[in-house]
């Protein structure tokens, strides 16, 4: 596996590239979702890059930055035995320097849910991987469903300007508790960890009251939080219904709809949903 830091260095690599190349982009902290990803990668690129880059524009406090879990030596093993071919990993001066002052928003998903929640944070999104795509020019790009609105707004700006990168969308991986896979995961006390459980429990619950035949998203909403609400660690901060392909707000499920959650269990903030889509064929 190549390394490579400077964006330079990577440019001039790239250009001697001439096979399908697609792209894992992470924030480092690798675990196995990440590593699913890169198995999503394998069935579309001839050429598979993973980047690590912990990017400052995504965190609401200078603290939640510092305290996000960091081992490069231990993520650049896992990825090497996992056969990426090239890791490239750019320092914050390499990808914001001096000067710069250029933003990427997509307006409606960067207000709402985790942009109203995580100030920012939508638009720190869609500028990073904007850059990477810039740099590495990739074939596909590769992102998980767990970020659900993250994977919708990455779309969306692709599409709006014209950017030549195909999105593949990846399924959320989880424990066999059904705890989904997360960076943060690794902050949680045993009980926080035992509790974390709950979310995806609440989840499934909710689906099961739809197909016994409620279709108020209110009353969906109302019962996961009742639910969630008898748990003294988790502190709910959104539930919402949404249309999986526009996420429009929907007041009267029907076949289509993902449910977001966002919570804090303790002092870690842990998102999930659970997605309902018509098979095609």
């Amino acid at each position: 596996m190549k390394i490579i830091k400077n964006i330079f260095e990577f440019i001039e690599y790239r250009n001697k590239l001439s096979k399908k190349i697609a792209l894992v982009p992470t924030m480092g902290s690798i675990h196995e979702g990440h590593l699913s990803l890169v198995d999503t990668a394998k069935q579309y690129g001839e050429i598979i890059i993973a980047t690590i880059f912990i990017n400052p524009m995504q965190f609401n406090s200078s603290e939640d930055y510092k305290s996000y879990p960091k081992d490069f030596d231990q993520d650049k093993e896992i990825l090497q035995n996992k056969g990426v071919d090239i890791l490239f990993c750019p320092s914050i001066s390499e990808i914001y320097p001096d000067g710069f002052d250029t933003t990427i928003k997509v307006d409606f998903l960067s207000e709402l849910l985790e942009g109203k929640y995580r100030k920012d944070h939508m638009e720190g999104v869609a500028t990073v991987v904007t850059k990477l795509f810039n740099i590495i020019l990739p074939d596909y790009a590769i992102f998980g469903e767990k970020d659900f609105q993250q994977l919708l707004l990455i779309k969306s700006f692709v599409k709006d300007l014209n950017v030549p990168v195909k999105i593949i969308s990846s399924k959320t991986i989880r424990d066999k508790d059904g705890l989904a896979l997360s960076s943060r995961n690794i902050k949680l006390n045993p009980d926080e960890r035992n509790i974390a459980t709950e979310i995806n429990k609440s989840l499934i619950m909710g689906v099961e009251k739809i197909l016994l035949g409620e279709k108020n998203s209110k009353n969906i909403i109302e019962y996961i939080k009742i639910y969630l609400s008898s748990f003294n660690l988790i502190k709910i901060e959104y539930i919402s219904i949404r249309n999986p392909k526009n996420f429009e707000v929907i007041n009267k499920i029907n076949k289509e709809f993902v449910i977001l959650i966002a919570v804090y269990v303790g002092n870690i903030r842990l998102i999930d949903n659970i997605i309902i889509e018509e098979k095609n064929g």
